[in-house]
């Protein structure tokens, strides 16, 4: 299931290692990205999958991580259906912080169905495919946050912040678009990010956003103003990429909730210590 979800986000040159020994990763492949230049460089990735029932520690990931970099490797992506053990999240953190190859990634459960979610084929064949009961599962992050945020507006506690206003309104918005997709299609169907979508308290100058889904972008981008109390700085270096530099670094609470949002978008979160990447997976329309 990892490899064809690796394959379908854009891995190239794919090569399964698994049954048998693999020698330190069950998938390896090339990922390319395009330069300011139009030029491709390769980035070489490992994957590695742990199905456990238990969190990944510190001592697992190392020894993946010592075979990689003595490969060479540019990436190395950790797949389970549990999670990192917080020891171990702390050390992946101060490892990519070190600017040392490879770079570290971790998917856990929610990323993994996160994936899914936008590739409903694949859940399909892997006889995951959601029943109607279990389609409300997908939302459920996402409406505890709506609740949470819909539970402080009250007459009683005075004037209103205009931006909880906004973030209650995105999210209800985002929620209600994807409940209904998933009604009429089974699937999300994402829509273009438009010039009348965006908010007037984000600096969109420089930047292409419209394969980015309207709804799920102004639900992130209204979260974060919200958090922060600030608009957050913005660049873009590819047509299909995001850099959203924090003024901090997130609590878990609020990670879980950008999580949840993003999984609900047709974009993939990658969260740094200071800084959050917005990667396209599947084009607005």
């Amino acid at each position: 299931m990892t490899f064809d979800i690796v394959t379908t986000l854009g891995l190239r040159n794919t090569v399964w290692r698994t049954p048998g020994s693999d020698v330190g990763r069950d998938i390896e492949g090339d990922y390319f990205i395009s330069d300011l230049s139009g030029q491709y460089q390769r980035q070489k990735w490992y994957v590695e999958c742990k199905r456990y029932t238990g969190s990944v520690d510190w001592p697992t990931v190392w020894n993946k991580i010592s075979y990689a970099e003595a490969q060479s490797a540019d990436m190395l992506l950790f797949v389970t259906s549990s999670s990192l053990t917080p020891q171990a999240v702390d050390h992946v953190r101060a490892w990519n912080e070190t600017r040392k190859k490879p770079t570290i990634r971790f998917w856990g459960a929610v990323e993994v169905a996160a994936k899914l979610n936008l590739y409903p084929e694949l859940a399909r064949k892997y006889g995951l495919k959601s029943e109607a009961a279990s389609k409300l599962d997908i939302f459920y992050p996402s409406i505890l946050l709506l609740i949470k945020i819909s539970n402080t507006l009250s007459p009683d506690t005075g004037p209103t912040p205009e931006i909880k206003l906004w973030l209650a309104h995105s999210i209800s918005e985002l929620v209600s678009t994807r409940m209904s997709d998933v009604k009429v299609s089974d699937e999300f169907y994402f829509r273009t990010h438009k010039t009348e979508d965006q908010f007037e308290w984000i600096d969109y100058s420089g930047l292409c956003v419209k394969h980015y889904d309207r709804f799920s972008i102004r639900a992130l981008f209204s979260y974060l103003v919200f958090i922060f109390k600030a608009a957050p700085v913005i660049t873009q270096d590819q047509e299909l990429n995001l850099a959203i530099e924090l003024p901090r670094t997130l609590i878990e609470s609020e990670e879980n909730h950008i999580q949840a949002l993003s999984g609900l978008s047709n974009f993939s979160a990658q969260l740094g210590a200071e800084n959050i990447s917005l990667s396209i997976i599947k084009m607005a329309v």
